[in-house]
């Protein structure tokens, strides 16, 4: 679809403040289209990737097959895709980085596990990295915590990790040019847009447990996430995590490069392959 198509059918579809959140989002995006060059990176095969504060990422659960959507048409929200029902339909979920890391860092952070931990008027949520996972028994035994509850956390099953291989590919966006901070603007988790205006992107059974949860981050519902409206262009994309089974997989890495001719490839290992 092109931004006629999309304005179109924001138009029929929806009404209100969030009609004009929408149309502003899609002039946006389609302003980074036409006005913002990524600059080349310099990584050679076998350097470790590094990842500035504000870099936003996006795993596909369709792999190879929404990694070529994405790359043709942009990240674009469930309202004009079909991809899963959503919480939140118009709006596209990535992770957003709080500081500059490793991506070998970054990975054994989110591929670990979330614990929350529960004792007599005491709560707390803690992220255990995939490093201190044989840690854990000295980590939950304390005398003041009679509950401990564990998960994955939501990084490990949207992006590659260690944990699983459903998900093989996670795209990762520069977020720290003038276009991306104008669209970042527009996410729906951020407590600067009012109650009020956020309303129209939730579906209507999780509005008020989300505007709690908004309000009272945690390790569950974290700061490390974002809902950008409407979506992110393609020209964003410095580069394409792979798990292991596309890593070994030399038709795939060239079916990725001829997608992505100016973008790297790296893997598990924070590691650029391509």
């Amino acid at each position: 679809m092109n931004k006629q198509d999309y304005i179109k059918i924001i138009n029929e579809k929806i009404n209100g403040s969030a009609k004009d959140i929408l149309l502003k989002q899609v002039d946006l995006f389609y302003d980074a289209i036409n006005n913002f060059k990524q600059a080349p990176h310099s990584y050679k095969k076998g350097d470790l990737v590094k990842l500035d504060k504000g870099t936003l990422l996006h795993g596909t659960y369709k792999n190879i097959e929404g990694l070529e959507k994405i790359a043709k048409e942009g990240l674009v929200c469930d309202l004009f895709s079909s991809g899963r029902n959503s919480k939140y339909p118009m709006t596209v979920g990535v992770w957003n980085l709080k500081k500059d890391y490793l991506l070998k860092d970054y990975i054994n952070f989110y591929s670990g596990g979330t614990i929350l931990f529960k004792g007599e008027n005491l709560k707390e949520t803690k992220i255990v990295p995939y490093d201190k996972m044989n840690n854990i028994m000295n980590i939950i035994t304390r005398n003041d915590y009679f509950i401990w509850s564990m998960e994955q956390t939501k990084e490990a099953r949207f992006m590659p990790s260690y944990q699983q291989e459903n998900v093989q590919v996670g795209i990762i966006f520069n977020g720290n040019n003038k276009f991306a901070i104008e669209l970042y603007n527009g996410d729906i988790l951020n407590i600067n847009i009012s109650d009020l205006d956020v309303k129209p992107f939730i579906n209507e059974w999780y509005y008020d447990r989300f505007l709690n949860d908004r309000k009272n981050n945690d390790d569950f519902f974290t700061d490390r996430e974002s809902a950008i409206i409407f979506g992110l262009p393609s020209c964003f994309i410095e580069g394409v995590l792979v798990g292991r089974k596309y890593e070994s997989d030399e038709k795939m890495l060239f079916k990725i490069k001829e997608l992505l001719p100016n973008c790297y490839i790296c893997n598990l290992d924070g590691k650029v392959i391509s």
